[in-house]
């Protein structure tokens, strides 16, 4: 997958898990850069989902950063311009990944 937009505009998505999402009706699924959410089906994914699906209702400004197994991988913040990432992180419901974030939410 090649990523030719600098910022992807997604306006009604939908939560899949903890970190990642897709764009309304759209194909395009999106993870939240640098973090990790429980799997489906393990203990706190339901919470860890219910949280992120709060965080970007009403849609989300994405920067791409790259790609993980067909989903664009990106830096997204609400239409207040606020990074849906640290009250996920600050919460508890998802862990920063120090290897690939390279310490940007500043928990390493």
């Amino acid at each position: 997958m090649s990523i030719t937009a600098a910022i992807l505009i997604c306006l009604a998505p939908t939560a899949s898990d903890g970190d990642t999402f897709r764009c309304g009706l759209s194909p395009t699924t999106i993870r939240l850069f640098g973090v990790n959410a429980p799997e489906t089906g393990t203990a706190n994914a339901f919470e860890s989902k219910v949280a992120l699906q709060s965080a970007i209702n009403g849609g989300v400004l994405c920067e791409p950063r790259g790609t993980s197994y067909s989903r664009i991988v990106a830096i997204c913040s609400n239409l207040t311009g606020q990074d849906v990432g640290p009250p996920l992180l600050k919460a508890g419901h998802v862990k920063e990944v120090c290897t690939f974030s390279r310490n940007y939410y500043a928990t390493c």
